[in-house]
């Protein structure tokens, strides 16, 4: 009897196995990583490892010297401000750029908000340590300025009202070639605007009355070899407003639209007569 009941007991373990066995599945695996997802990682940080050796080439090369901060003001330095808007735009543009970048390549978005301002603020530290290696110096104010762009980047990622106000550039250099191929030290070619979304501002009501596309900026610049401030106010283009499904044309349009393209504008400066320009180019 003894020996029957063993027998029983044995049977109905193994059955309860095999059917423990039969339904068990197999612990998930991590699917694949997609192409976007590794190609965002390689240009992200390949945009970033660029950025590193052009400023090597452009500013530090065979121009070493002991490390020193420099203090050189605001808005009364030797470029009357627009060195110090660069800086703000680049950190601006850097972590909108990256952050683009890693949302197309289908990573969390908490991810790519960190990782875009953490790579933001490796280069803006690295510059300004590189600056500090040359007679150019380190620069506080210069790196206050970058980081001030990265906090409004943040912000504006996080809060939506602020995406009503945004940052651009434009630079339309002359003939010559050097102006062309060493754009950073040209700075009466460069202008930083604020591109205002008057669309979503106004009331609803009254938001048929305004093309969503077509926005107010205010841009800054100088003149004469940066010895006069130069101001222009005028239309803008917000290219996001078109709306497309193919994620590939939507990290194009949030690209190009961190740029002011050519559009009306009245220019200003000190000592000069305002100027009204179909297409403001400079």
């Amino acid at each position: 009897m003894r020996s029957y009941i063993l027998l029983i007991v044995i049977v109905c373990a193994f059955a309860t196995t095999q059917a423990a066995d039969s339904t068990a599945t197999d612990p998930p695996r991590r699917a694949p990583a997609s192409f976007r997802h590794v190609a965002s990682i390689g240009i992200a940080g390949g945009s970033l490892v660029l950025s590193t050796f052009w400023a090597f080439d452009e500013w530090w090369k065979g121009n070493s010297s002991p490390f020193h901060l420099l203090h050189e003001g605001w808005f009364n330095d030797y470029s009357l401000g627009i060195d110090k808007l660069g800086h703000f735009y680049t950190s601006y543009f850097y972590f909108r750029l990256f952050n683009s970048i890693l949302l197309w390549g289908e990573h969390d978005e908490d991810d790519a908000f960190w990782w875009g301002a953490g790579m933001t603020a490796l280069f803006a530290v690295g510059i300004e340590v590189g600056d500090g290696l040359t007679p150019y110096g380190f620069s506080t104010e210069d790196l206050s300025s970058n980081f001030l762009g990265l906090g409004y980047a943040m912000l504006q990622a996080r809060i939506p009202v602020l995406r009503n106000f945004t940052f651009k550039w434009s630079y339309i250099p002359d003939q010559s070639a050097s102006a062309a191929a060493h754009f950073s030290r040209h700075y009466d070619f460069h202008t930083y605007w604020l591109a205002v979304n008057v669309h979503e501002l106004l009331p609803e009501a009254m938001q048929k009355y305004w093309p969503e596309f077509l926005q107010l900026a205010a841009g800054y610049s100088t003149g004469g070899g940066q010895t006069r401030r130069e101001g222009v106010i005028g239309l803008d283009f917000n290219l996001e407003v078109f709306q497309t499904s193919n994620v590939d044309l939507q990290l194009l349009q949030k690209t190009v639209n961190m740029f002011h393209i050519p559009a009306p504008g009245i220019k200003f400066g000190e000592r000069r007569t305002p100027r009204y320009k179909i297409f403001y180019l400079r």
